[in-house]
């Protein structure tokens, strides 16, 4: 489903240039769970950017269901990313002005597919992760973990293929990190939608099936 090859990233830093991807390659299959890990500037983030399409690579290619998408033009990674990937955040970036019902259901409206109740559907993915209750609540009367899950919700709006969470619980409480984490799993198992997610805590990868493990840039270990 999601192929890398030789994939690299560099940022110029006036005549220094760091190397954050160096020669990245591996595979990921359809409605697998993988989990990247690595210490603090280890490529971790750098590389969700450039599966999630966030970003450009300095060179190598993503492939997504046989597609080289590092060549699509900005429009095209745009449409892509609108149709069939979702993102979720460690700072959760919900809107402190709507409730979590508004928040999940309006990313959705933006994308102008006709037929589509997303108010419907977002009450429904609300209830999903354990929010039923609370649709009507703002950020603010969340806790942490559940603001995550609204995110997550959110996500999901789209139906998308793929989930990228980036340091999804970096923010959260050991109970709240766990509840998270297990909403991830079950969305994986239960929708079979691919969750790919970056964490630096070694008891993460439990959650996961697959690990990729990055160290200044270069992958050092692929596998479960």
């Amino acid at each position: 489903m999601l192929e890398v090859r030789n994939l690299a990233k560099i940022y110029g830093l006036g005549e220094v240039q760091v190397r954050a991807l160096d020669d990245i390659s591996f595979s990921i299959s359809d409605g697998d769970m993988v989990c990247i890990m690595g210490k603090s500037g280890s490529g971790k983030s750098t590389l969700l950017r450039q599966l999630g399409l966030l970003d450009r690579p300095t060179s190598g290619d993503i492939i997504i269901d046989n597609e080289v998408v590092t060549k699509l033009s900005d429009d095209a990674r745009a449409t892509l990313r609108l149709q069939h990937l979702g993102y979720v955040f460690q700072e959760y970036a919900l809107l402190a002005e709507l409730t979590a019902h508004e928040n999940v259901f309006l990313p959705g409206m933006m994308l102008g597919e006709k037929g589509v109740d997303f108010k419907k559907r977002a009450k429904e993915l609300l209830e999903l992760v354990g929010l039923g209750r609370r649709i009507h609540h703002y950020p603010k009367e969340l806790s942490g973990g559940e603001q995550q899950r609204v995110a997550i919700a959110r996500a999901l709006i789209n139906n998308p293929r793929i989930i990228f969470a980036d340091e999804p619980c970096a923010n959260l409480d050991t109970i709240s990190s766990k509840k998270v984490m297990e909403t991830l799993v079950n969305l994986n198992q239960e929708m079979k939608v691919t969750v790919i997610f970056v964490s630096h805590d070694p008891d993460d990868k439990k959650y996961a099936r697959g690990l990729i493990v990055l160290s200044d840039g270069k992958m050092v270990k692929e596998g479960s």
